[in-house]
């Protein structure tokens, strides 16, 4: 009987005993998954790997070395390495934040853009080949490239949501005038069209139509080239002598035309060949409210729309969890 009794004792706690020991056996498991893997810090859930942190950093002091001429040699140098890798780890934790906020959002950034991108920067880079050669030398695959560049598109379109709605008022836009006025000073310049063409001869039979009296601006949007023409009809707005952005012989041939004045000789340039038609000239002077507002009012626009973003962030990094690997070390 004493048996018996000792039996269905140990029979009645048996459930208790596979409950506790199944409990150990998933926190076990749970253990392994948490801590598996080459990792640094969990970000939400998502882990910074060592590896992904090593290439930014290494990235980071190559363009510091290239552009600020930055000697990482010698013990300062190393205390500056400890420093930039701490912070690259903490802009890796950022973009963790933000692109775990625009997928929630539900932005998304589809393959098709992100091919475009690719290849506006590999036209940058000179071309493919070249594109896929700094690729290399950067230590980086074509792969982690795109997965990067969907990353910053998307926390690019997360600031675009976040801000659609920031807005200056002119009052503001006036008053920043009003305190600059003074350092707004513009260059000499002129406000000019241009028809472009392929060759010579169809530039020569353009000069002779607008000789005739016909209109620059159906002319340019008919027969122009230039793609922005459909929209702008040929007008390229005020230059000046120092714009980078505009060949030399165009500028050279713009500054030499008074308004309502249009090029007698085709202009060539390494885009092709242009008719240039002056609609206005300016002395260099203190820029007027109207010439300037355009560009105060979008600086103004940037500056708030930076403001209300980092305000967004730094409430993603109060109310998100970070879990750091116990082994890591700066």
């Amino acid at each position: 009987m004493e048996t018996a009794a000792k039996t269905r004792k140990i029979v009645s706690y048996l459930p208790q005993i596979l409950v506790f020991i199944l409990i150990i056996a998933v926190g076990g498991i749970w253990a392994w998954r948490v801590y598996s893997g080459d990792w640094i810090v969990q970000v939400n859930g998502i882990k910074i790997s060592r590896a992904e942190l090593d290439r930014e950093t290494a990235l980071a002091e190559k363009f510091f070395e290239t552009y600020y001429g930055v000697d990482f040699q010698g013990d300062e140098g190393e205390a500056l390495k400890k420093q930039l890798r701490q912070q690259t780890l903490f802009q890796l934790i950022d973009y963790a934040l933000l692109h775990q906020a625009a997928v929630n959002c539900g932005l998304q950034v589809s393959e098709g853009e992100i091919n475009q991108q690719l290849l506006l920067d590999q036209m940058q880079a000179g071309g493919a080949e070249n594109f896929r050669q700094i690729l290399k030398q950067e230590g980086m695959t074509e792969d982690q490239y795109r997965e990067t560049l969907k990353k910053v598109m998307m926390i690019d379109k997360l600031q675009d949501y976040i801000t659609k709605d920031v807005t200056v008022e002119e009052k503001l836009i006036q008053e920043a005038y009003q305190e600059y006025k003074d350092m707004l000073v513009m260059p000499e310049r002129v406000k000019v069209g241009h028809i472009l063409v392929e060759t010579e001869e169809e530039a020569r039979d353009l000069i002779a139509q607008l000789k005739q009296g016909t209109d620059f601006e159906k002319l340019a949007e008919q027969k122009s080239i230039d793609p922005s023409a459909k929209q702008n009809k040929g007008i390229l707005g005020y230059i000046g002598k120092n714009d980078t952005g505009i060949a030399e012989e165009f500028k050279n041939a713009a500054f030499t035309l008074s308004p309502g004045e249009f090029s007698q000789e085709p202009v060539k340039t390494e885009f092709g060949y242009h008719v240039i038609w002056c609609f206005d000239k300016k002395d260099a002077g203190t820029a007027t409210y109207e010439e300037v507002k355009d560009s105060l009012s979008q600086q103004l626009t940037d500056q708030k729309k930076q403001e209300k973003f980092s305000e967004y962030q730094e409430k993603l990094r109060m109310n998100s969890w970070l879990f750091w690997h116990p082994d890591y070390k700066v």
